[in-house]
């Protein structure tokens, strides 16, 4: 008997955590790895963040925040986008997450019924077709090209529909 559901027992690895596993293993034995597997920096956290972070802890800014992220936050969010962009985005339209990924994760769980179609572009990040499969939803894979900067051809969409 399986310890996990059916879904995730479904969901196909994320070959990318494998490869880089792989690569801390070479690295523990002596081999120089340049890692090329992850969107990760190849820098440190800057020592503003470092402060930043430490100074939270000291003024004990530890605790839970608003559901959506710290208020503050958002509306630092919303304002950027009113410079930026001159739009108007309320605060509690923003919510704040620790990446792209927990973010399409909520979005595709909050949005998809079972079997709702998803237009996903191909190539795509590897772990939006395991998200939308889990939040029942389905792929339909549009080919994007170098030529074309990466972008859908309206046509090749209206083929997806």
């Amino acid at each position: 008997m399986s310890t996990c559901s059916r879904r995730c027992e479904e969901m196909t690895p994320f070959q990318v955590m494998e490869i880089l596993e792989a690569a801390h293993t070479l690295e523990r034995q002596g081999v120089h790895v340049i890692h090329l597997q992850i969107g990760e920096p190849d820098f440190d956290v800057p020592e503003c963040v470092k402060d930043a972070c430490m100074r939270a802890v000291r003024e004990n800014k530890t605790h839970y925040t608003h559901s959506l992220g710290i208020i503050e936050l958002r509306e630092a969010i919303c304002a950027w986008y009113a410079r930026e962009h001159g739009a108007v985005v309320h605060p509690d339209h923003v919510i704040v997450t620790q990446g792209t990924s927990p973010a399409m994760f909520l979005l595709f769980s909050a949005l998809l019924e079972p079997g709702d179609n998803v237009i996903l572009s191909d190539p795509a990040y590897a772990c939006y077709p395991n998200f939308i499969q889990f939040a029942g939803g389905e792929c339909r894979r549009v080919a994007v090209a170098e030529e074309d900067q990466f972008q859908y051809r309206p046509d090749m969409i209206r083929q997806a529909m």
